[in-house]
């Protein structure tokens, strides 16, 4: 760990200090694009080894195309490509994925950082879809690209929220030989993070190509259309769309399920619930400290009677929370490992599945969507706990979510906290308070409701653009 801080100390001060990220000069260029190779090197091992990518994704990473799937390809005259950097982009498009097949034709296929997720997650919906990881950028050579869409053959590309991934020679070639249309789905102003955007845009010239072959834009925000004119994306080709996200949150949970999810964490039938989504390390610090002084407070009794649920965002994370939080003096009952029994507040309640996230937010009296407590996160989505009209805390920082954000806080529909020292007193309010928490709810089900539709709006697109 001191190396790695070493290292990283060193690359930020000498080689991306201010000056290199900021310079057109040719020196700088291949100091930023170095860099941005030695990134994607590091991501595609480190997804490899958390089993984001299958032994069978690596010839497909440098450009291979599977003869199972060109063989299905070649039984239709092209395919629909869909770039979805990582998972939530995929379930985010689930929606229009199911409602693209219902009147297209077109094989669909998706590229993407998490291929194996991504066939997991697609499979048990029961799509017709095939996946595969991205071409690694190393194929830069117009005769690759050019082999790689000779064999997909894309007439359209639906680019869900971001198009960091696909170089501006693709989107060039796939427009002067296979004469696709590119269409930007649920576009933000993507300033979150400005260091890492200079390394990974490598310079502003390709960022403009990439833009200069999109033919039709659905931003989410005044800024996010603000963002694409400066790359020069006309006025004409900007449509403001509501969040993707609002349809994709959408679901329902049978009393069944909860109640099973419920006996599985061994939470009793009369307690009350705190479920913390999302956790990244370090995290967890915060929420249980806040949490520790919530139900030692004297003459609260109410709060005592609270259980807590926690949900590591990624599962390979789980052996660093566990013991964090045993360090701090709580102990661990997984999921998996529950025999049904009620538990103590002491007790935290770890999911140590996937895919069930939803379920078990629909047994909380209280939400805290994570990912947000901490100044190096950008937040997660807290429009899956409002549809199930759960009120929801936030930490301060959700510059991913900042669209999404403001119509929740303009209702007063989530609380955002400004400081996370603020989380103790936050969770005591709304568990000694059962009115303000079912107003919360109702109004934070009532803008998810307000803000749907996105689906339709793209889908009468792709109605008028696709080849008939």
């Amino acid at each position: 760990m001191f190396f790695k801080r070493l290292i990283k100390t060193f690359v930020m001060k000498h080689l991306l200090n201010q000056d290199v990220l900021n310079s057109t000069s040719a020196s700088a260029v291949l100091v930023k694009r170095l860099c941005f190779k030695l990134m994607l090197i590091k991501s595609y091992i480190t997804n490899y080894r958390d089993g984001f990518y299958q032994a069978s994704d690596l010839p497909a990473i440098i450009g291979y195309i599977p003869l199972k799937t060109r063989r299905l390809i070649n039984q239709s005259p092209g395919t629909i490509l869909i770039s979805s950097l990582g998972l939530g982009e995929i379930v985010n498009s689930i929606a229009l994925i199911r409602e693209i097949q219902t009147f297209s034709s077109y094989p669909i296929v998706v590229i993407t950082r998490q291929p194996q997720m991504a066939r997991q997650l697609i499979q048990s919906l029961g799509l017709s879809v095939i996946v595969l990881p991205y071409p690694y950028h190393f194929c830069i050579w117009r005769p690759f690209i050019s082999y790689w869409l000779k064999k997909l053959r894309p007439v359209s590309v639906l680019c869900i929220e971001n198009m960091i991934e696909l170089r501006a020679d693709m989107l060039e070639l796939a427009k002067e030989k296979h004469n696709t249309f590119v269409l930007l789905i649920n576009a933000h102003a993507y300033r979150k993070s400005p260091f890492l955007w200079h390394i990974l845009e490598e310079t502003n010239d390709q960022n403009k190509r990439r833009f200069q072959c999109v033919d039709i834009a659905g931003v989410v925000s005044d800024d996010a259309g603000k963002y694409l004119r400066e790359y020069g994306v006309p006025n004409s080709k900007i449509i403001m769309v509501n969040n993707l996200k609002f349809d994709a949150a959408k679901f329902t949970v049978n009393e069944e399920d909860s109640k099973r999810i419920r006996q599985q964490l061994g939470i009793p039938h009369d307690a009350l619930v705190l479920i913390c989504g999302s956790v990244h390390p370090g995290e967890e610090a915060i929420l249980l400290n806040a949490f520790r002084d919530v139900i030692n407070r004297p003459d609260h009794w109410e709060l005592k009677n609270i259980r807590l649920i926690i949900a590591p965002r990624e599962l390979y994370t789980l052996n660093t929370i566990i013991k964090s939080i045993e360090r701090l003096g709580f102990s661990v009952a997984l999921k998996t490992n529950s025999p049904g029994v009620s538990r103590e507040s002491s007790t935290i309640a770890i999911v140590d599945t996937i895919g069930e996230l939803k379920t078990i937010y629909s047994i909380a009296d209280v939400v805290i969507v994570a990912g947000s407590m901490m100044d190096h996160l950008i937040g997660h989505n807290p429009i899956e706990p409002a549809i199930l009209g759960k009120p929801v805390i936030v930490g301060p920082y959700m510059s991913s979510f900042k669209d999404i954000m403001d119509k929740f806080v303009d209702r007063k529909a989530i609380i955002q906290l400004q400081k996370t020292t603020e989380l103790a007193d936050q969770i005591a309010a709304l568990f000694e308070n059962s009115e303000i928490r079912q107003r919360m709810g109702f109004l934070a089900k009532a803008v998810v409701e307000e803000c749907s539709g996105a689906t339709a709006k793209y889908l009468d697109i792709l109605g008028r653009l696709l080849p008939k």
